[in-house]
């Protein structure tokens, strides 16, 4: 009876089920037929979870750099994006791909250990946490809008999508990630090129509580793959707090269709919210699974057409924050959901942030030739406008400080 009615509940309401992506605000009161629709919604991701294998730790392989990489999304991208025809002479052969970059476009999915150093990790765990009390604190006097500082998700109670700011620890975070000595940095170079941009900007937080979600890629099969996510753990992750569960090698068009029961339309969930059963039972069955058992600091960096979901957090008092970042491969044709304050949408691309990271030098604030903020900071003022007092003048925040700015910036 209760598959009966999830199915049911599933086939009328067409569940969206990716991760990110949802079409009723978070501030909204759930009606009856919403709660139940959420009931169904973590009902299957109970049903498929009883059908997969109980999966084992995601384990990190050793990157060896090599100086200007180019890989199988980058190099398609850099010639499109600048419009050269690139020519081979006899003989000439592809660079090779880095061990990371190998493994990721094999299995969809890989670990980097000790991505974010332990001093970093506590001083931005802390950073995100209060700014989700600033954030709320302004959404619900109404000095700013929902979307600006928050994205949907699927089976929102006891989880939370903080868009962040540029300034303060998150810039920190970059420099460790991207700069200089980093390993993401040049693997993202390989997969989409420094034309890449920057999609997503952010932190999510799963409570005790939290439902098991549903399997879902976060963006549909494409031949050039759409975007990549790194989530980067901001305490120790066991199997109790929920971690994130991939199905590596569904990055694939061969698995996509096996999951969607051969209609590969409805791998559009990541955008419209459709996905129908039945469940793929034997498929699931078959698969191999990976958690993303991390460590304080470490990374799992995965194409967003491969297969996965959060685990249900059925710990008494852990609460499970990834802070994360999403690169936009140019070529991508789908449209894709941005976890990202308004303000920065594509705006920044994988060079122009190593760019600003490099003239940073180390530093989370500087000031340029013309006496502006450099690029962060610019971004970072224009999204400070979104904030607003109740009286309707902007309030510019920027890390600890503040300031009114005159009636000519007022909202009418």
């Amino acid at each position: 009876p209760v598959y009966a009615l999830s199915t049911m509940l599933l086939s009328l309401l067409h569940i969206g089920l990716a991760a990110r992506c949802r079409t009723r605000p978070p501030t909204m009161q759930a009606s009856g037929l919403e709660a139940e629709r959420n009931k169904a919604t973590a009902r299957r991701g109970v049903m498929e979870r009883s059908f997969l294998q109980p999966g084992t730790a995601l384990v990190a392989l050793e990157q060896k750099r090599a100086a200007n990489p180019i890989g199988f999304g980058a190099k398609a991208a850099a010639a499109q994006v600048k419009k050269k025809k690139k020519t081979r002479t006899k003989g000439s052969r592809a660079r090779p791909l880095s061990a990371l970059a190998t493994e990721l476009k094999a299995s969809g999915v890989v670990r980097i250990d000790g991505a974010l150093s332990p001093a970093l990790v506590e001083e931005l765990r802390e950073f995100v946490d209060a700014e989700r009390v600033q954030a709320t604190a302004d959404v619900k006097a109404g000095r700013c809008d929902q979307k600006a500082r928050f994205a949907d998700l699927v089976l929102l109670d006891k989880r939370c999508d903080l868009l962040l700011p540029l300034h303060g620890p998150p810039i920190a975070a970059l420099q460790e990630l991207l700069g200089e000595g980093s390993v993401l940095g040049p693997l993202l170079q390989e997969v989409v090129g420094e034309a890449g941009v920057l999609q997503e900007l952010a932190c999510l937080t799963s409570e005790p509580g939290s439902a098991q979600q549903p399997l879902h890629p976060d963006t549909p099969w494409t031949p050039i793959p759409s975007a990549y996510t790194a989530f980067i753990a901001l305490q120790d992750v066991d199997v109790e707090m929920g971690p994130t569960l991939y199905l590596p090698g569904t990055q694939t068009k061969e698995a996509h269709t096996s999951f969607f029961g051969g209609d590969l339309s409805l791998g559009n969930a990541g955008v419209s919210g459709v996905r129908r059963p039945p469940i793929p039972e034997e498929f699931l069955r078959s698969r191999e699974v990976k958690l993303g058992l991390l460590k304080a600091g470490d990374l799992a960096l995965y194409n967003q057409q491969t297969l996965h979901c959060g685990s249900a957090n059925e710990s008494r008092d852990k609460v499970r924050r990834q802070f994360y970042i999403s690169m936009k491969n140019p070529l991508a044709q789908s449209k894709l959901c941005a976890s990202l304050r308004p303000a920065f949408r594509n705006k920044l691309t994988l060079g122009a942030m190593k760019d600003e990271l490099a003239a940073l030098n180390g530093r989370r604030t500087r000031v340029d030739e013309g006496g502006g903020r450099g690029l962060f900071g610019k971004l970072d003022e224009v999204d400070a406008l979104e904030v607003r007092d109740t009286e309707g003048a902007v309030q510019i925040r920027f890390g600890d400080e503040g300031s009114q700015l005159g009636s000519e910036y007022e909202i009418i």
